[in-house]
């Protein structure tokens, strides 16, 4: 899997993966007990499992290897590889469904949110987030080479509009302790960048793997990675304020 594009927990820097579980910890206290969910583009499923707290969840993804590992690692829920915009569901299968950094990803975003709505029952939610394209692309353009499009406020509202005739549009942000730490943490991948390019004969290849990761984790501490290893998911806080500055939109769509 590209850990670049996908959260894997334990192998995923920390601050990547307590910013998406807030996602799932937000949704879940939607879920009442004993629902039916959907989890669409569940990645490695650490997310689904959190859903399964409350109810009884499918997990979605195209990828493989992505289900693969979520079957292994967590038992809790049902996984299987499908296609976000043609969904193996009947009508009306679902209470709600998430689906969290899947939009963006989409060349068909309208099919995709047909069939969320198909499978959802009359009263069913849908819960989906998408990047800020004003935060995220500052040139205009997507900059993740995995995004087909990103959304300002005003064209995600309208978009999930055509679809949903109840839409309420929050914002995640970042605390200041995050903030901090993601800054001493990049700083820290440029100093490792900066050893690597000083090994011009290649002689951390003759090193173990298992002895180099403990070097590189002991520099990582020390050029500044400590900080975000502390942070928890309450460091990602969702809410209404100032939503159209905020890094991440979380959509809730009522049927």
């Amino acid at each position: 899997m590209d850990f670049n594009e996908r959260v894997i927990p334990s192998i995923s820097a920390n601050f990547l993966f307590q910013e998406a579980l807030a996602r799932y910890i937000f949704a879940e206290k939607l879920i009442k007990k004993g629902s039916r969910v959907a989890d669409i583009g569940c990645g490695t499923g650490y997310g689904t499992s959190v859903l399964a707290k409350k109810g009884e969840v499918v997990g979605i993804d195209n990828s493989r290897e992505a289900i693969s590992f979520a079957e292994r690692h967590y038992q809790d829920t049902d996984f299987l590889v499908a296609d976000a915009t043609k969904l193996p569901f009947k009508n009306g299968e679902f209470d709600i469904a998430c689906s969290f950094e899947v939009i963006e990803h989409l060349k068909n975003p309208k099919h995709f949110l047909s069939e969320a709505k198909r499978v959802l029952k009359k009263r069913g939610i849908l819960v989906l987030s998408t990047p800020n394209k004003a935060i995220s692309s500052i040139a205009g353009s997507p900059e993740s080479p995995y995004h087909e499009k990103e959304y300002t406020y005003e064209e995600f509202k309208d978009l999930l509009k055509e679809f949903f005739p109840n839409v309420k549009i929050l914002g995640q942000t970042k605390s200041k302790r995050a903030r901090n730490a993601i800054i001493e943490f990049l700083n820290s991948q440029i100093a490792r960048e900066t050893l690597g390019s000083k090994d011009k004969f290649r002689l951390r290849k003759l090193i173990p793997k298992n002895i180099k990761e403990e070097i590189w984790k002991y520099l990582g501490d020390f050029y500044g990675r400590t900080s975000q290893n502390k942070l928890s998911f309450n460091d990602f806080p969702i809410g209404a304020d100032n939503v159209s500055q905020s890094d991440y939109f979380i959509a809730i769509c009522k049927n």
